[in-house]
């Protein structure tokens, strides 16, 4: 994806309109929005402003740097669920010991 369409996705899912950020970057929304459709590129000193205003990296942006949520949440359930088979085992044998008495 390259970093126009980035920004226009991001921008969106954000709920910004174009004339919120062209209004940040000091832009007219036509301006703005020329940019967004990769008609003209973004300068760095932009970047930089979008990366803030979205509340993302800029790294993000450039899609050197990942969301990873959901696997450090399926590491999470993986924990647990480990735990919790230990836990069951430990039962497992203390019940059977207490049979043997």
């Amino acid at each position: 994806m390259q970093l126009h369409d980035k920004i226009k996705r991001i921008r969106k899912d954000k709920k910004l309109s174009q004339e919120d950020l062209a209004h940040e970057l000091g832009l007219d929304q036509s301006q703005y929005s020329r940019r967004e459709k990769g008609e003209i590129p973004f300068v760095p000193n932009e970047i930089l402003k979008i990366s803030k205003v979205l509340k993302t990296s800029v790294a993000f942006l450039f899609g050197e740097e990942t969301t990873n949520k959901n696997v450090s949440i399926d590491e999470k359930l993986i924990q647990q669920y480990e735990l919790r088979i230990k836990e069951k085992e430990e039962m497992i044998t203390l019940l059977k010991s207490k049979i043997k008495l």
